[in-house]
């Protein structure tokens, strides 16, 4: 009948929208007071229309840590960036002149991302790493960073987990989250630093997001 061909037709142009949802990107540039930093993400903020490719969205929890990052800059030889979205954390990093950033993300797409942004601002030393967390790592580094990491109690663990894992002695674990933990979330963080032996402490929690810094004890 015609009702079926025509439901068959909207489902058809939402599957294109998605689709073409997942295609807009735009650079975007963030202003530091050193200077420009590019990146790439979604050019539809509205995440009902993105949600299945969350991570290419510039997230508010990661320029809020981006902008902290360059106030309190001090030199480390060597970044990760865990769940790296659009990589804007680890490409302001890079552009403060940390020669080693290495972006990590489970999802390819956005890892594409982060390569058009470390392209477009002609930084070098920059690695790419397709994983999930909770997996070992070979390399530790000075400093680790993450941006609005947890949305759910489950992921908490392996989260820290893999940032234990990538810390050098002495390194630090910058969390930043822009929506509210909840009850369950923040006691799995408080009992996953206190098993990896990290000194858990909130350092910002007014404005767009809540920052944690986890050190090695």
């Amino acid at each position: 009948s015609m009702d079926d061909s025509d439901a068959d037709d909207d489902e058809c142009e939402g599957v294109a929208y998605m689709f073409d949802a997942a295609a807009a990107t735009e650079r975007r540039s963030l202003a530091l007071d050193h200077g420009a930093v590019y990146y790439y993400c979604l050019a539809d903020d509205d995440a009902s229309n993105t949600h299945h490719i969350s991570g290419h969205s510039a997230w508010p929890a990661a320029l809020t840590l981006a902008r902290r990052v360059a106030e309190r800059w001090t030199p480390v030889n060597s970044v990760l960036e865990l769940g790296c979205g659009c990589g804007i954390v680890g490409l302001t990093c890079a552009s403060l002149g940390c020669p080693r950033v290495a972006f990590s993300d489970r999802d390819g797409g956005a890892l594409d991302l982060a390569r058009r942004g470390v392209a477009a601002n002609g930084f070098g030393g920059c690695t790419f790493d397709r994983r999930a967390w909770g997996l070992p790592s070979e390399e530790r580094f000075a400093l680790v960073v993450g941006s609005d990491l947890i949305y759910d109690p489950g992921v908490v663990a392996p989260l820290i987990t893999t940032a234990a894992a990538s810390l050098a002695p002495g390194g630090r674990f910058v969390l930043a989250q822009s929506f509210a933990l909840g009850d369950a979330s923040s006691k799995a963080l408080e009992a996953a630093c206190s098993e990896h032996k990290l000194a858990l402490e909130v350092v910002e929690s007014a404005g767009e997001a809540r920052v944690w810094e986890m050190t090695a004890r």
